[in-house]
Order: structure tokens, then C-alpha cells, then sequence
């Protein structure tokens, strides 16, 4: 009798081990699926990203990726947007491709350019947003958009704060298109090459705007080099930027004088 009960504590033993394993087993597979849920999740807002932007370039169906983008899970989109590089392409593709979006569908809107920008036309991860919060809340570090990029907001929303820029980077201003003839081409920026295509389209836009008087020791930069004078450190951050791009001698110090903005309507300016 007592082997026979030392044989059942033992088969008791070895069943309540098998189990037990079994249990870590299946914790350990769920959280890996878990992981690799969210890894994909990840990737999902600069899917729909690039699909809302193809599709409005290609004058496809691009209500469905608004819908997408519009029902998105903020906590989704902050586990993917974690940083700067990250922020900045995503924001810069869903500015510009919204632009074209909205104005293709009703190019009348841009008689009020002021409330263009200023409404609340969208809405992402459940948020209704404009593009002014896209460009001076996320891409701005909340900077008030009359202050020449000099004053911060100091009572942002929590949309911004969850998804802003930490640094302000003055090249955007030369990647932003807001639907104007004197507004850099579209382009689609990818995270990991977006330093290169940042610098790219600074360069291209100021060579084509600038102009240096040699003469007159003044040099004609671009409006938007005014309007955010702060986000390019002022008319010395000015000079130092036309400088590193061989646009003026580095041995010159000329007057800067700010050109006029064409806002007429151009819609399907991408880059080539």
C-alpha cells in the first residue's frame, strides 16, 4: 500500500510539472505573439501612409486611407512614432498629401486661405486636427504661428505633446507643400533616408529661389525664410545656411532681402 501511494505522489508529481511547463510554454508563445503583433501594427501607419499618398497622386480611391488614418489607435501610431525621424516623415507626407486631397476635391477652399490652414478639416487616430496643428503643433514644436518661430504655445494640447517633434528642423519649410505656386514639389519622405531627402530638397528649393547681388551686397531668399526666421536662427542663421549651400561667398556678409510668395493655386506639383 505505501509503494503503491509513493508511486501515485510521484505520477501526481511529474503530471503537475508537465503542466506547469506546459503553462510557461504557452505564456511565452502568447507573448511572443503578442510582440510580433505589435511589430506589425508598427509598420502599419506608414503603410497607410504611402497608400493615402499614392492614391491621391494617382487620383485613386483615397477615401478609404483617410477612414484608415482616421480610425488608427492612437497607441498604435506613439509606439511607432518614437522619433524625430519617424515624426517628421509622417507628418510631412500626411501635411502634403491632405493638402492635395482636400484641394483636389474642392480647390474653392483656398479662397480663405487663413481658414484652410486654421479648421479642423481631418481627423487622425480620432482627432480632429488641421494643418496648422500638423505643421507648427507637430512638426514646430507647438510654436505659435505668428511669432515668426520665436514663442512656444504655452498650453499645447496632449494631441501635440503625444506626437510632436522634440528638435525643430528648418528644412522642413523646403518639404512642406500648402497647395501654392511658390511651395517646394511634393515629395513622399521615408525614415531612413530622410536626412539625404530633407537636404536634397533644401538645396534644390533655395537654388532656385535665391538670388545674390553681387552688386548691391544683398541676397533675395525665399518668404518662408521670413515667416520662420526663428526656426532658421535668424538672418545670421539665414546667412550661415546660404553660406554651407555655396549660394553667397563665405567671405560675404550681404543684406537680406525677403521675395514675394505666389499663392496661386498649384495642385500636382510633385517632384520628378
Amino acid at each position: 500500500m505505501k509503494l503503491k501511494m509513493n508511486l501515485y505522489k510521484s505520477i501526481c508529481t511529474v503530471v503537475a510539472l508537465f503542466f506547469s511547463m506546459l503553462l510557461i510554454a504557452c505564456g511565452t508563445s502568447n507573448n511572443e505573439t503578442i510582440e510580433l503583433s505589435l511589430e506589425q501594427q508598427q509598420i502599419k501607419p506608414f503603410e497607410i501612409s504611402k497608400n493615402f499618398y499614392d492614391a491621391v497622386k494617382s487620383g485613386g480611391n483615397a477615401d478609404k486611407y483617410a477612414k484608415q488614418l482616421a480610425e488608427l489607435s492612437p497607441e498604435v501610431l506613439k509606439n511607432t512614432l518614437k522619433t524625430d525621424a519617424q515624426k517628421k516623415a509622417f507628418w510631412l507626407n500626411t501635411y502634403n498629401t491632405y493638402v492635395q486631397y482636400l484641394l483636389k476635391d474642392n480647390p474653392d477652399l483656398y479662397k480663405d486661405r487663413s481658414a484652410f490652414f486654421k479648421e479642423k478639416r481631418f481627423v487622425i487616430v480620432g482627432e480632429e486636427v488641421s494643418l496648422d496643428i500638423l505643421e507648427h503643433g507637430l512638426l514646430r514644436n507647438s510654436r505659435i504661428k505668428a511669432s515668426l518661430g520665436y514663442v512656444k504655445d504655452p498650453f499645447p494640447s496632449s494631441f501635440e505633446k503625444d506626437f510632436r517633434v522634440e528638435e525643430i528642423d528648418w528644412r522642413i519649410h523646403f518639404a512642406l507643400n500648402c497647395g501654392a505656386k511658390s511651395c517646394p514639389p511634393v515629395f513622399y519622405y521615408t525614415v531612413n533616408a530622410l536626412d539625404k531627402e530633407l537636404e536634397d530638397s533644401s538645396k534644390k528649393y533655395l537654388k532656385k529661389e535665391v538670388e545674390y547681388k553681387k552688386n548691391e551686397e544683398e541676397v533675395h531668399v525665399p518668404a518662408l525664410m521670413s515667416w520662420f526666421r526663428g526656426d532658421f536662427g535668424g538672418k545670421d542663421g539665414v546667412i550661415q545656411i546660404l553660406k554651407n549651400y555655396q549660394l553667397i561667398p563665405t567671405d560675404k556678409d550681404p543684406d537680406v532681402e525677403f521675395l514675394d510668395y505666389n499663392w496661386e493655386l498649384d495642385l500636382d506639383n510633385y517632384r520628378k
